[in-house]
């Protein structure tokens, strides 16, 4: 089975600029808790530039909480200011920072844009219920 924190922190490093803000700066580091053994990555953002590895070191922003929860982060399952509301994560630093960070999680399986839903509700309706304008 593939490890879904794995996946999203390759994905982070490679399309940091994609998911980003351009104006972004800061480290982050996230600390997982796995049956009693804290695994670590550390996430280091500058305009755009992502790095990531696996040091313990002072961040700006360290997150922590366990493994299992971290995999539904990547995955969209659960979102992280909803998990941090709940207390299934704790967070020292700067929590702007992980605001901002939390563009990169990716959106719960089956969302849409609600923009799409629009154009489809009302695809082949064009013109319908407007009035033409007179000059």
């Amino acid at each position: 089975m593939a490890d879904p924190t794995a996946e999203f922190f390759s994905r982070i490093e490679e399309r940091g600029p994609d998911l980003l803000p351009a104006k972004a700066r800061g480290t982050l580091r996230f600390d997982l808790d796995r049956d009693g053994q804290v695994g670590h990555w550390f996430v280091a953002i500058n305009r755009g530039n992502v790095l990531v590895s696996h040091e313990e070191r002072e961040a700006d922003c360290v997150v922590a909480t366990d493994k299992e929860l971290f995999d539904k982060l990547a995955t969209g399952e659960v979102q992280v200011l909803a998990a941090y509301n709940r207390n299934d994560l704790t967070v020292r630093g700067s929590l702007p920072l992980l605001l901002v960070f939390r563009r990169a999680f990716p959106s719960p399986p089956g969302t849409r844009d609600p923009r799409e839903r629009i154009r489809e509700r009302f695809a082949g309706r064009a013109g319908a219920g407007h009035r033409e304008r007179r000059p």
